[in-house]
């Protein structure tokens, strides 16, 4: 899903409230009432332009639209600048003011929608996740893991769990059928095959870096899979995003531009901006040593993405399914500002092709 690549130049966010103290709280101006007129044509002028995008940890996939965004101009095209920062609670984040969009997981904003945190969900942002898994060299079959310990998320309660689970049965490495004991060894893979080559867990779920490591080890890689279900969103707050549509929308349609260059000519194709976005990167303080000479069509994480920032009703659902989360009633208004920046760079709503695992 993520890779991470530090970037020491992001500063982090502090003094985050936590979620369940900003249900019903805002130092904002009430809201207009109803919903927001987005007109015909071009957007107005932004009403604010200067932008703070929180994510939850220092990412090169997670920063890449923002950077090129940047680097490329779009933002400044749309009267705008962006500053990214990293968050604890980004959720909290964007529902405090602290950031005015941030990026989460598809889960974890459903639930504090759920909770009532006054944050809308504007558009994607990665529209696929790829599944993998490793287990102890040996290991050939789901019976051979009773009796092990194994690990499917860093934290007890993260949403990942329950797909990961659901990623392994349909791959015929159904957990549910033998004894084993969960383990979670902490929030970032590296923990996880940490515990892994010490020989403290049989299974994993593992990212691109972590891979060299298994790899060395003697990992069996039994599962390598890719599923057309949503990785994370972008969000805002709710009274933000109504005070200030014309930059909300100016937002998303210089994201969509940043997000095409990344994946051009198209997701699951060699990117044939892979060295112009390198070179942006790393002028950008991204360590990109490991992508250079990269012949693989994952080099950019743009089989993730979909250029035109798709999310709806059918993206909901599947989260809601996929996590065993409880039913929410999905609202579509929410999805007025990425329909009108998608107009205005004439693209439609469309869910992302089915790819293969390259």
């Amino acid at each position: 899903m993520r890779k991470s690549i530090p970037r020491s130049s992001l500063a982090a966010a502090a003094g985050i409230a936590a979620l369940a103290l900003l249900v019903g709280c805002s130092s904002a101006a009430p809201a207009p009432s109803g919903p927001v007129d987005l007109g015909d044509g071009e957007p107005g002028p932004a009403e604010d332009t200067d932008i703070t995008v929180a994510i939850p940890f220092p990412d090169v996939t997670m920063y890449s639209m923002y950077v090129l965004g940047t680097d490329l101009g779009y933002y400044e095209e749309e009267g705008l600048t962006v500053e990214v920062i990293t968050a604890d609670n980004v959720t909290a984040a964007v529902a405090s003011g602290s950031a005015d969009i941030g990026v989460e997981s598809t889960g974890t904003v459903i639930e504090a929608i759920r909770g009532g945190v006054p944050i809308e969900l504007v558009g994607g942002h990665y529209c696929r996740q790829n599944f993998d898994f490793a287990v102890q060299q040996g290991i050939d079959s789901v019976e051979d893991l009773d009796g092990t310990t194994v690990t499917l998320a860093g934290t007890p309660g993260d949403p990942a769990e329950f797909q990961r689970k659901l990623v392994l049965k349909e791959e015929g490495w159904d957990l549910d059928t033998v004894n084993v004991e969960v383990v979670y060894p902490g929030p970032g893979s590296e923990s996880w095959t940490e515990f892994f080559v010490n020989d403290r867990i049989s299974l994993q779920p593992f990212y691109t870096d972590d891979r060299p490591a298994l790899e060395e080890h003697g990992a069996n890689i039994i599962v390598e899979a890719l599923r057309n279900w949503a990785n994370d969103v972008q969000v805002a707050g709710s009274d933000w995003a109504k005070q200030n549509p014309n930059t909300l929308v100016r937002f998303l349609r210089a994201t969509l531009k940043a997000a095409d260059f990344m994946t051009a000519p198209a997701p699951g194709e060699f990117p044939e901006n892979v060295d112009e976005v390198l070179d942006i990167y790393e002028a950008n303080d991204f360590d990109v040593s490991a992508l250079r000479g990269s012949d693989s069509v994952w080099v950019l994480d743009g089989h993730l993405a979909c250029s035109n920032l798709y999310f709806d009703q059918e993206a909901w659902d599947t989260t809601i399914e996929t996590q065993s989360l409880e039913p929410l009633e999905f609202d579509a208004g929410q999805l007025a500002y990425l329909e009108k920046a998608q107009e205005l760079v004439g693209v439609e709503n469309d869910p992302p092709a089915t790819l293969p695992y390259p």
